[in-house]
């Protein structure tokens, strides 16, 4: 496991090879320092958390897990008629026809920048946790590989980093008109978007604190808004109170106005 794997509460402790491996999930295997590993040289009592590298993807789940692996899988979403939830979009574009270039400071699983994506804004990732970035890139690898999606593959960039530490570089290039936060905390046991597959998820990353410095940094370096994530009856994060909140049946997004949207040019 990696000193930057180990900060975090659990990690896979090898990549399980249902074909032979490419080249950059051998490279993926050195970086995690774990194994690659056929399914037969499994031994019967393996447990824990791993990656199968399965149908030309990588996924995260169990050595013998019941459930399906959860992969990143940008190509998919992207394919949906219905390009995700009107109340994210209404939160980070205000109803404006424009589409604002947005950081989505905790990616995860990448699913609210599908939808971001498929609205046409340009999306910049930051992720922290080693091996969520190797799902992450593994499904970027994927969409720029599929001609249906070159420009939207070209509105998207990963960045392996704590978001604390580089939402200044972003905002210094521009890319941080609305800054999108989705945090995980102990508080709740569980995040705002919490599903059956994202708790191989919440094994990989644990639980995080308050949020509070993230949402100071993003308040600092967004040009236009903060937008935050958050399960419906949750108390804002530590810290100045929401501007206003955008309300579903399970979630809210809590808006954090900095300038009028209607100045974006």
């Amino acid at each position: 496991m990696t000193d930057a794997a180990s900060r975090f509460a659990s990690a896979p402790e090898a990549i399980v090879c249902h074909e032979p491996p490419s080249q950059a999930v051998s490279d993926i295997a050195r970086t995690l320092a774990i194994p690659c590993v056929a399914v037969d040289q499994l031994a019967a009592d393996a447990s824990g958390l791993c990656l199968h590298w399965q149908s030309g993807q990588l996924a995260l789940g169990r050595f013998f897990g019941k459930e399906k692996p959860v992969a990143v899988d940008f190509v998919a979403a992207l394919s949906q008629r219905r390009q995700g939830p009107e109340l994210l979009w209404k939160a980070v574009a205000g109803g404006a026809s424009f589409k604002p270039a947005v950081v989505d400071a905790t990616a995860g699983f990448g699913r609210d920048t599908s939808v971001l994506l498929g609205r046409g804004s340009v999306v910049s990732m930051i992720e922290s946790h080693p091996v969520v970035v190797a799902l992450l890139g593994d499904a970027l690898r994927r969409l720029r590989e599929d001609p249906r999606f070159t420009a939207v593959a070209q509105a998207v960039a990963l960045y392996p980093a704590r978001a604390e530490d580089f939402l200044g570089s972003l905002a210094a290039q521009g890319k941080a008109q609305v800054i999108y936060l989705d945090p995980m905390f102990a508080a709740s046991g569980k995040s705002a978007l919490a599903k059956k597959d994202m708790q191989l998820f919440q094994q990989l990353m644990g639980h995080g604190g308050d949020g509070s410095e993230l949402l100071a940094t993003a308040l600092e370096c967004a040009e236009y808004r903060v937008v935050v994530k958050r399960a419906l009856k949750a108390a804002p994060l530590a810290g100045p109170e929401p501007g206003f909140a955008i309300k579903g049946k399970a979630v809210r997004f809590d808006v954090y106005p900095l300038k009028s949207l209607k100045y974006l040019p």
